[in-house]
């Protein structure tokens, strides 16, 4: 079982306290052979964290948290048995059908998180933390541009300050008002049926409802900043709330790019420029975001640990 490094956000107490819970979890799996993954591992991880969060993160916060998991043993157990259930035999929640990977398990902030942004995983394409597919993984395209380092944080965006983690909602939900603004403004010059659907060339070859089509795209681009509003009102790990905040920022961008086409055509244009737009917003805005508030944290966490490392050399 391969342990990923642990976060120094935490009072050493309460640090100290999880670091025994994995270390007596990994003799519990190696005793009794069960594997845990590195990515369930992390995952474990950062739900204590995000728990330890909304408290002064004390060793006896540490210990009510892991109290609610169980002992390592009981983790360890219900692991193992996991993965020995013979009523999941033949309907696995992960795996591969025709080489595509697929996930059916109820998706979470955490696992949501980790496949957007994952530095220290070299994969860009990843799959998809729910459904059937692959998805980016920004964290790699970030590593390969050379703009962060896989170790650049213990903890990704622990250090960013609150106002900026918060401040990082504001993109989507701009985004969000530009498409209400556009949708307002050309609704009136739609016609009753309007296009949706474009070949390879260009060409409409498909048709709906002016409302449908509007309410379609506006369900495409509000459901997910919604779900980054009630991450951020839940008070979640920085974590996942500057993802949630990305990935929104992703779907808004594509829905305005969308309806944008969507009027063009139903006004005779031709082209497939803002869908084109669309897509170049849809990866690099995201990914802009992700990078400028990683390279925040990584900056404020260098600060951080300067004045230890100098008191540290005039001691010497």
């Amino acid at each position: 079982m391969n342990d990923p490094a642990r976060g120094e956000g935490r009072p050493r107490g309460a640090e100290t306290v999880v670091d025994e819970y994995f270390a007596r979890l990994a003799r519990a799996t190696a005793a009794s052979r069960t594997e845990i993954s590195a990515e369930e591992l992390t995952e474990l991880r950062t739900h204590i964290q995000d728990r330890l969060s909304a408290t002064r993160g004390t060793a006896a916060d540490a210990a009510r948290v892991l109290d609610e998991l169980g002992t390592p043993e009981s983790l360890a157990r219900a692991f193992a048995d996991a993965a020995e259930d013979p009523a999941s035999a033949g309907r696995s929640s992960t795996g591969r059908l025709l080489s595509v990977p697929y996930d059916v398990r109820p998706p979470t902030a955490d696992r949501v998180a980790l496949r957007v942004w994952n530095p220290t995983d070299p994969r860009v394409l990843v799959p998809k933390a729910f459904g059937m597919g692959w998805t980016i993984n920004f964290g790699a395209l970030a590593v390969k541009a050379h703009l962060v380092r896989p170790d650049d944080e213990d903890d990704a965006f622990a250090a960013v300050p609150e106002g900026v983690v918060t401040a990082t909602l504001a993109a989507p939900i701009a985004v969000l008002v530009a498409f209400g603004v556009l949708a307002a403004t050309a609704w009136s010059g739609l016609p009753a049926t309007v296009p949706v659907h474009w070949n390879g060339a260009g060409h409409v070859d498909g048709y709906s409802s002016r409302g449908a089509a509007v309410l379609g795209l506006a369900l495409l681009a509000v459901v997910p900043v919604l779900a980054a509003v009630w991450v951020h009102a839940r008070r979640r790990a920085p974590f996942n709330r500057v993802v949630a905040s990305a990935v929104s920022l992703a779907f808004a961008v594509m829905s305005v790019a969308f309806l944008a086409q969507t009027v063009v055509s139903a006004r005779g244009g031709t082209g497939m420029w803002a869908t084109w737009i669309g897509i170049g917003g849809f990866l690099i805005l995201p990914f802009l975001l992700l990078v400028a508030t990683s390279r925040l944290g990584s900056a404020a966490e260098r600060r951080r640990d300067l004045p230890t490392t100098s008191t540290k050399g005039r001691a010497q």
